[in-house]
């Protein structure tokens, strides 16, 4: 259960840090937390800090004063060099004045951060051990509540507040600079005006999350028999730009995809899914980001939840999860996930038997999949011209 010790009142909290030490999705998701800080504490400025390059998820946040990213370690610094600059740059952190710190991360090092700046109340979850100098690291210790949980959800468990306090609004803005390009980069590579757009993002940093590429394929193929603009997407790296490549080469829709990859910033990502009419693509920060912005999502989900990691319907108000079922095909506002039925999913682990490999992705076959794309569609009501 949370802990007892309320938190400090409004009068007495001037100003916040949220630490979120993880990956782009992670960062995203905090949104939700941030906002309803901004309504526990309405005068305090709140500030946010995340890891290098996982940023513009909250820059511009309408809830948030200003962004810190924690250092990065140069290609010619030691491990002992580095750890020593990064601690010297948390101590720094003092000089802000923070009165209240929530880290949301489990582990250590958010919880030493939280020590160093100094600040007088420190939340953050309980750490498994809990003796000797970790005791003093955080004066709220939260227990995790049991169940299905979505991020969100558990996010907002470190503030114990109820539910009628809390905004669950994941908010993710852009600039029109952002948007411009994005269009710009479509019309150039073959958009047609008129052509309802969906975005497939079929790579992961974590390939145990791909599915096949001929499966990938064969869904591209038939939106495109159906007569949609298709826009491919992955981030820079070489092997997601490559498993890009390889899905292209085998379409063979009358209109080829429109190739993005590796092109695009988390800005001008989330533009592309504010233009997009609906997102396909595995389980990935792209589908988060194509969930803030309110397009629909049809996702492939492996090892992974689905109850704490699916893409979150803006506007749900329930107590635990939208995915409330173990594994399987589920639907929760504009969105759907499509995993397997089989006992062993999720499992939580990176690939079958340390392969890497996640069979309950590659036997998925497009026949599985194409019919609830097609019941998405449908809902949409698309009108796609002749």
């Amino acid at each position: 259960m949370p802990t007892n010790t309320p938190l400090p009142p409004a009068e007495s909290v001037q100003r916040v840090l949220v630490i979120k030490s993880r990956n782009i999705g992670d960062v995203l998701l905090t949104g939700p937390l941030i906002s309803t800080l901004r309504a526990l504490y309405p005068n305090a400025e709140i500030d946010a800090l995340v890891k290098a390059g996982t940023e513009e998820m909250l820059l511009d946040h309408p809830h948030l004063n200003r962004v810190h990213t924690y250092p990065r370690q140069y290609e010619e610094e030691s491990n002992l060099g580095f750890r020593l600059r990064d601690l010297h740059w948390q101590w720094g952190l003092r000089r802000h004045g923070y009165d209240l710190v929530i880290n949301t991360t489990e582990g250590e090092r958010g919880a030493i951060t939280a020590r160093l700046t100094g600040a007088p109340a420190r939340v953050g979850w309980r750490l498994t051990r809990q003796t000797g100098w970790r005791k003093n690291l955080l004066t709220h210790p939260v227990d995790p509540i049991r169940g299905r949980r979505h991020t969100v959800v558990r996010n907002l468990d470190l503030l114990g507040v109820a539910a009628e306090r809390q905004d669950r609004h994941v908010r993710l803005e852009f600039r029109d600079r952002d948007l411009n390009r994005v269009e710009q980069l479509l019309k150039l590579n073959g958009r047609r005006p008129g052509r309802p757009l969906v975005w497939v993002h079929p790579a992961s940093r974590w390939f145990f999350k791909c599915w096949t590429t001929t499966g990938m394929s064969a869904v591209i193929n038939h939106l495109g028999q159906r007569g949609f603009d298709v826009v491919l997407t992955s981030g820079p790296d070489d092997r997601e730009r490559y498993q890009v490549r390889a899905i292209r080469e085998l379409c063979r829709c009358p209109h080829p995809p429109i190739d993005l990859s590796g092109q695009l910033s988390l800005k001008e990502t989330a533009a592309l899914a504010h233009l997009a009419d609906l997102f396909f693509g595995v389980d990935t920060a792209p589908m988060h980001i194509a969930a803030a912005m309110n397009t629909p999502v049809v996702a492939l989900f492996g090892p992974s939840g689905t109850f704490d990691w699916g893409p979150w319907p803006n506007g749900w108000d329930g107590t635990e999860t939208p995915y409330p079922k173990v594994s399987g095909v589920q639907h929760a506002g504009p969105h759907t996930v499509i995993q397997k039925g089989w006992e062993c999913v999720p499992c939580g682990k990176d690939g079958c038997n340390g392969s890497k490999k996640s069979r309950c992705l590659d036997e998925m076959t497009a026949d599985e999949v194409i019919p609830h794309l097609d019941a998405a569609i449908n809902k949409l009501q698309f009108g796609v011209p002749s």
